[in-house]
Formats: C-alpha cells, sequence, structure tokens
C-alpha cells in the first residue's frame, strides 16, 4: 500500500481521497471538486473511471463531493495519481484532507449571491491549505462559504461557516462567521477568513472533540478564546441533517439544476450531464443536495434518470446505499424508497434507512421508515434512531400508511 494512503477503515467516518473505504460492493473512493465545480472534461474522466475501476454507480454526497463504488484494492490506490492530474485532488495528502470545504453552487453566476463569495472561498481554501496544523481537526469537521441568494443564507451548515448578511453595516463589510450558536459582528472578506481560520486553530489548541455543528455551544466558546466578541445566533439546529428544499429544472435567468434521483447516478448519467454542461459555460457545480447546476442554457435539459422537474416527489424523498452496497442494510431501501415516491402527500418527505444510522438524512423526516428483519419500523415526525411507532411487514403496507396520511401531516 502506497505511503500516501491512511490505513483503511470499514465503516464510521468519511472516505477522502487518499483515504478510501471497504464496503460491501468493493471499496469507495471520493473526489472532492476545488469549490464545488468540475469541468466537463473531467466529469467525462470520472465516468471513464467508474466504469472501467469500479462497478459504474457514483454518488453525490451531502457535502457536494463525488462518490465512486466497486473499486478493488489496487485501482483505489491508484485512483489518487489520477486525481491529481486532472486536477481534481492536491498532491499532498493532509492538505486534501484539509479542503472540506462548502460554496455557495451559485456562486459567481446568480445575481442575488453576495458578489464576493468566490474570492471569499477562494480565499479561505488557500488558507486552509497553507496551515498544516489544521489536519489535526476531527475528520468530518466542515467548513463552508455561503453568498445566500437562489438557494437562501443558511441552506449550508458547517462547523464554521462564512455567512453572506442582506443587510451589512458598515457597507464595506457584508458577511459575517458563525460558529455554533454564536456569530462575528459584520466582516471584510481577509477579516472573515482570518477569523475562521482562528477559530479552527484554536479548537485544535484546545483539544476539542465536539464540533460545534453538532454542539452549537462550542462556538461562543472558541469566540471567546480568540478574544472576538461574538453574538447569538437563534434557531441553530444541532443536526446537520437540516436540508433546504431541493431544487430542480430553471433556478434564475440561464441557470438550472439537475438533481440525481437519491444522489445518485450511473457513468452514462454523468457523461450526460458534463455534454449539458458544454452547451453552457462548460463547469459542473456540484450542490449539497444530490445536484448539478448548470450555467448559460436556453432551456431546461433533458437528462435520462436525472431528475429536472420542481415537482417530481423523488426530491423529497431520501435513502442510503442500502443492501447490497452495505453490509449494515436490511434491505434494498433504495429500490423502495423510489417506488413509495409516488404515494407521498404533496409537501411531505419520507426518509427510508437501512438501519438507524439515518446516513442518508440525520434529520427528521415527515416519516421516517427503518429496515428490519420484519419489514420497516415507522418514525413520524423523526429520526431513524428514534423508536417506532409500529412496524409494517410489508412496502404494499407502508404503500397503504403513506396513502392514508392527512394532507396536512406534513
Amino acid at each position: 500500500m502506497s505511503a500516501a494512503f491512511s490505513a483503511p477503515v470499514v465503516k464510521g467516518w468519511c472516505p477522502g481521497l487518499f483515504a478510501p473505504m471497504q464496503a460491501a460492493d468493493g471499496w469507495l473512493v471520493r473526489v472532492r471538486p476545488p469549490l464545488g465545480r468540475m469541468t466537463a472534461a473531467q466529469a467525462h474522466l470520472l465516468a471513464d473511471v467508474a466504469e472501467r475501476d469500479g462497478n459504474g454507480q457514483i454518488s453525490l454526497t451531502n457535502r457536494g463531493n463525488v462518490q465512486l463504488r466497486g473499486f478493488t484494492l489496487e485501482a483505489a490506490q491508484a485512483f489518487p495519481q489520477r486525481m491529481i492530474a486532472a486536477g481534481l485532488g492536491q498532491a499532498d495528502p493532509e492538505a486534501e484532507r484539509r479542503l472540506a470545504l462548502q460554496v455557495s453552487p451559485l456562486a459567481g453566476i446568480d445575481p442575488a449571491c453576495a458578489t464576493e463569495t468566490v474570492l471569499c472561498a477562494e480565499a479561505l481554501r488557500n488558507g486552509l491549505i497553507d496551515h498544516p496544523e489544521l489536519s489535526a481537526l476531527p475528520d468530518k469537521f466542515g467548513f463552508c462559504v455561503d453568498g445566500g441568494g437562489v438557494f437562501p443564507t443558511g441552506s449550508l451548515r458547517a462547523d464554521i461557516m462564512l455567512q453572506a448578511m442582506e443587510n451589512p453595516v458598515p457597507t464595506e463589510s457584508g458577511g459575517r462567521v458563525v460558529c455554533g450558536s454564536s456569530c462575528s459582528a459584520p466582516l471584510t472578506v481577509q477579516e472573515a477568513v482570518q477569523t475562521a481560520l482562528a477559530l479552527a486553530e484554536v479548537f485544535v489548541k484546545r483539544g476539542e472533540t465536539q464540533r460545534p455543528l453538532r454542539v452549537p455551544a462550542v462556538g461562543e466558546q472558541l469566540f471567546a478564546e480568540i478574544g472576538l466578541r461574538c453574538l447569538p445566533v437563534a434557531g441553530v439546529e444541532t443536526q446537520d441533517g437540516s436540508l433546504p428544499a431541493t431544487r430542480a429544472g430553471r433556478l434564475t435567468g440561464s441557470i438550472y439544476a439537475a438533481v440525481a434521483p437519491l444522489g445518485r447516478l450511473t457513468a452514462a448519467m454523468l457523461r450526460s450531464c458534463a455534454q449539458v454542461a458544454q452547451q453552457g459555460d462548460g463547469l459542473l457545480r456540484m450542490t449539497p443536495w444530490s445536484g448539478m447546476v448548470f450555467f448559460g442554457l436556453k432551456k431546461t435539459p433533458e437528462i435520462s434518470g436525472m431528475i429536472t422537474q420542481s415537482d417530481d416527489a423523488r426530491l423529497r424523498v431520501y435513502a442510503c446505499i442500502g443492501a447490497p452496497g452495505c453490509a449494515q442494510s436490511a434491505g434494498d431501501v433504495g429500490r423502495d424508497a423510489l417506488a413509495l415516491a409516488p404515494f407521498l402527500p404533496d409537501k411531505a418527505d419520507l426518509h427510508v434507512s437501512g438501519c438507524r444510522k439515518g446516513c442518508a438524512h440525520p434529520g427528521a423526516a415527515t416519516v421516517t421508515l427503518v429496515a428490519r428483519g420484519e419489514g420497516y419500523g415507522v418514525v413520524q415526525h423523526g429520526k431513524a434512531g428514534d423508536e417506532p411507532i409500529r412496524i409494517l411487514p410489508k412496502t404494499e403496507d407502508v404503500r397503504a400508511f403513506l396513502q392514508a396520511l392527512p394532507k396536512g401531516d406534513v
């Protein structure tokens, strides 16, 4: 095994470019497109690699990353160098690991998104590369630069967030840094980036183990450590599974979105997306909501297998990889989730989980189904780890349950 590889672990963490993960259907490899964007040529390359070295199955993660499945260990070990050569990864494994950074998918193309979003994201990305001490951050610790707009401020969730403000004061400032339940006063781009890095440095120095996204009170402590006055943030969620409404079709102007059902697509679907991108500005912009954004199109794209209509019920359905991809899953939850989508009441959402971990949707859903040996456990307005109110042995029983839900029960 290459010295650059982390020791593989079967479960309990997220794979990275230099840290593949073993699953029931082979090894998972993951690439993190810089600032959530990749060119059509890079997408074609990923599709080719997925077919040749894997099983052709691709997933879009809730951090805007691209995951390929079914690799042999040898193919997984060769994957990083190919991605580095293609501009989809850092040669330094530790620098690559630090770049857990999400950016507003419409930054630079949505007139309503803060104009300095891309500049801020590039500055923060460079700062993360230049701060090797931040390699000690927990594996899932993340950052985001949220410029608002069509996807409103607050759509992105991370441990440290740089957020645009609608009415910034003073006028030359437009952003704030949010960490847990606390936030800074308005800051310039440079000040915001330095504050974000300082908060992360203090997190490491303190030896913290509780991430601000999970334990919001940690944020106030970190602000105090760097000597910066902070303000409370109202309504902070303690889970990173709170998702905005997923969007498909025309978003604004010549900007369109296509969504992969359950975040899954084939190599052929990815090639089709790359071809659509070539009709516009040539870029595929990844979203944390299983989608891709295209700019410069004249009409809604037609992509076989992708959702491109805003009223598609599959936009409100979530499911993990399930069996046979995951050994912990008690069933083929993806198949069942898509089969149940047409029976879901308007505005309700459905989460079908292979086990009680709820990987696909950590937040609450109108209805959560948890696979078990005797059927599905049903949770209403809760999460996969909550106690079910009943057990339904067959999918036909679940379908009847969904159809009987009161229209107002969302």
